[in-house]
């Protein structure tokens, strides 16, 4: 696969590029930085967290090992990592690894190999060792959460962090992502989409102008049978005609909703009601 320029990051950096090129057939990815500093930043984060989100274009198997090769001028470095979660996207998929056998050896032979020092004979050690709770990935420290816990984390979350959160089945854990001071748009769609969100958080997202700013976000808030009749019908003549179009169709749709996005559909098109 060629390479590509995309973002990889730890999860709580997200500003590192790095060229990526995934060897699947040699269970291998190929990490290529622009320079040491790209790489040190990188593995300062990922020592931190204990693993690493990447976009790729292939979708890897859960559970799946791979051998990582981060490279920069007059830096070369080798490890172990397993996909541990998978986020389909578009047109890439979100993939979060964890470090595999990482210990005070690996640490000290990647110290060296940031010096510029060469990895010494048998700096490799055995990559079984059990991790300890302390260096689990995010998403099973998440699975070990009760819902308050996840509550006070959603609130300042890492973005691998919010991956994981958005997909949690407890309105209040949803609810305290829309706290965060750094989610996303699509972080809010997916919230607004989920099967789990309350009325309330509809309500929530549908009263903030910035998100409402947002076409995909507005459509979802208006067509979501959760969202209050009256905020539905206030954002109701935002939507684009072929919005409209469908909703008037739509037999999801609530019939007071459908009977007044039929009306403002003929009026849109020239056509009397």
């Amino acid at each position: 696969m060629p390479g590509r320029r995309l973002v990889a990051a730890g999860p709580s950096r997200e500003d590192a590029a790095v060229r990526i090129v995934l060897r699947p057939a040699d269970d291998a990815i190929d990490l290529h930085f622009d320079d040491r500093t790209a790489a040190e930043g990188f593995f300062r984060d990922v020592r931190r967290q204990n693993g690493f989100f990447v976009h790729l274009e292939h979708k890897l198997k859960q559970f799946q090992r791979l051998e990582v090769r981060a490279a920069a001028p007059d830096f070369r470095f080798d490890f172990t990592a397993e996909v541990v979660q998978l986020f389909p996207g578009p047109a890439t998929f979100g993939t979060a690894f964890q470090l595999c056998g990482w210990d005070d050896q690996r640490e000290a032979a990647l110290e060296r190999a940031l010096a510029g020092e060469a990895e010494e004979p048998g700096d490799e050690p055995e990559r079984q060792r059990v991790l300890s709770d302390s260096e689990l990935s995010p998403m099973f420290k998440i699975k070990k959460m009760n819902v308050t816990q996840r509550f006070q984390l959603a609130m300042k979350a890492s973005r691998i962090e919010r991956q994981i959160l958005v997909r949690d089945t407890s309105p209040q854990v949803l609810l305290g992502l829309l706290s965060h001071p750094r989610i996303e748009d699509k972080e809010v769609l997916e919230v607004v989409k989920s099967n789990y969100a309350s009325s309330g958080i509809l309500q929530r997202v549908g009263e903030n102008r910035k998100w409402m700013q947002n076409p995909e976000i507005r459509l979802a808030v208006v067509r979501s049978p959760k969202t209050p009749p009256q905020l539905a019908m206030k954002h109701l003549d935002s939507l684009r005609t072929r919005e409209l179009g469908t909703m008037a169709k739509g037999s999801w749709v609530r019939e007071s909703l459908r009977k007044a996005a039929l009306k403002l559909y003929l009026r849109r098109i020239g056509r009397p009601p």
